[in-house]
């Protein structure tokens, strides 16, 4: 028996736990919660998007002005092999500064198209920090509001007719019965005091009655 009111107890205290859990994920302040959180994440995400671009820009610069080099490298070493009659080097020379240039080429466009989308991210990341701090006080503004939902419900429930009648009832049933227990003492206290009158008129008498 006593297992079964257990389970019954546990039974109804999960029961109380999900309704409030429900509650409080309806309640505007903890959906714009929920919000926040997932816009925080996301911010997160873009500032290592942010991160790794920076990265991947200078790649992209470092690789360009290297194969840049190589590419004068070949066109000088091309035309020392011309003045030196080593036509087969040159050919090689030139070939090869050709590939370079080309690939220089790709390089320094990969290059600037990085540097556009590192400006057009970092426009993005500014814009959802700024919504993130809109949210931020949207969120306080709905605290604010919420806590005055439910002062007021407090109050109200408090100052319900019924309720403040009862509670008022109360008080004067209190006060009734301080008064009974009052004249309770009162009377007592006379009837004490109507004895030991009576018991010194009583010893007087006797008094009187030896002296004559």
């Amino acid at each position: 028996m006593h297992d079964f009111f257990e389970k019954m107890k546990q039974a109804i205290k999960e029961d109380f736990q999900e309704i409030s859990s429900k509650e409080k994920q309806s309640s505007p302040v903890s959906l714009l919660n929920k919000y926040l959180r997932e816009c925080e994440g996301e911010v997160k995400k873009a500032a290592k998007l942010i991160g790794r671009q920076k990265l991947l820009k200078d790649e992209f610069h470092t690789e360009w002005t290297q194969t840049e080099k190589m590419a004068e490298k070949r066109k000088q070493q091309g035309a020392i092999a011309l003045e030196a009659g080593a036509e087969d080097l040159a050919e090689i020379a030139v070939r090869e500064q050709a590939q370079y240039e080309e690939r220089a080429e790709r390089l320094k466009q990969a290059y600037e198209n990085s540097v556009k989308q590192l400006e057009e991210l970092e426009h993005k990341y500014k814009e959802m920090q700024l919504k993130l701090k809109d949210m931020q006080m949207k969120r306080l503004e709905l605290m604010g509001q919420e806590n005055m939902v439910m002062m007021k419900n407090k109050m109200n429930k408090v100052l319900k007719e019924a309720e403040f009648g009862s509670a008022a009832e109360n008080f004067e049933s209190i006060g009734m019965s301080f008064e009974r227990e009052e004249k309770k003492a009162n009377d007592e206290y006379e009837i004490s005091i109507f004895d030991a009158r009576i018991q010194q008129l009583a010893k007087d008498m006797n008094k009187e009655d030896f002296a004559q």
